[in-house]
């Protein structure tokens, strides 16, 4: 009887044993479980603070977007009114013209010259004279938009003469000879049909008077 006392005494132990070896190791485990926890839970924290932090900025940067955009709407009215304004101020500017002239570059020019058919009109005198070719190159040029100035001559020996000229936008002011749509290098001083620069194989005749110049009127 004594001897089955002590087996239940030993077994009891090695259970209490087991059962504290167990519960030592259950314990380590949930230790070793909850500070992988906290510090995973610390990482997160520390993340969502940075995300915190970004989207932080990041309202902001849309605040100041949406702030950029309503100066933007209300630039982009304001050129709106503008352009409005103008296109009224255009209209009334035009209105009984028709067309609006233009300074053309110098091919322009050239161009136009050799499609215009003034040159090949005949001089006759007191009928169709050097005013008439002016007159005519300076009013088919505004059909087509372009700015031609009718130019007016005195002579030293009395008269004078009329050309056209054009201001270029690449060459400058040109002055021409509408009868023959020659370029003309006006220069008050020296005698116009020298001024006159015809092209290869032709020549501009000297005047039996005196064609001095001695000033020129510009009249756009």
């Amino acid at each position: 009887m004594e001897q089955h006392s002590h087996r239940k005494f030993w077994a009891a132990i090695i259970i209490l044993a087991v059962a504290a070896v167990t519960f030592v190791l259950a314990s380590a485990w949930t230790f070793i479980e909850l500070r992988n926890t906290k510090n995973l839970l610390v990482l997160v924290q520390g993340e969502l603070t940075d995300v915190r932090q970004e989207l932080a900025a990041k309202e902001a940067e849309l605040g100041t977007r949406e702030s950029q955009l309503a100066e933007s709407a209300a630039l982009v009215d304001s050129l709106q009114t503008a352009l409005s304004k103008l296109q009224v101020n255009y209209q009334r500017l035009t209105t009984g013209f028709g067309y609006v002239l233009r300074d053309p570059s110098y091919q322009e020019m050239k161009k136009f010259l050799s499609e215009d058919n003034t040159s090949e009109q005949e001089y006759l005198e007191g009928r169709y004279t050097c005013v008439d070719f002016a007159a005519a190159v300076k009013s088919n040029a505004a059909k087509e938009g372009v700015r031609c100035a009718y130019v007016v001559i005195e002579f030293r020996g009395g008269g004078g003469h009329a050309i056209v000229a054009f201001d270029t936008t690449d060459k400058g002011l040109i002055f021409v000879e509408p009868q023959f749509d020659w370029e003309v290098d006006l220069q008050v001083g020296k005698r116009y049909y020298q001024c006159v620069k015809p092209p290869p194989g032709h020549q501009m005749m000297k005047p039996p008077y005196d064609d001095t110049i001695t000033r020129y009127i510009v009249v756009w």
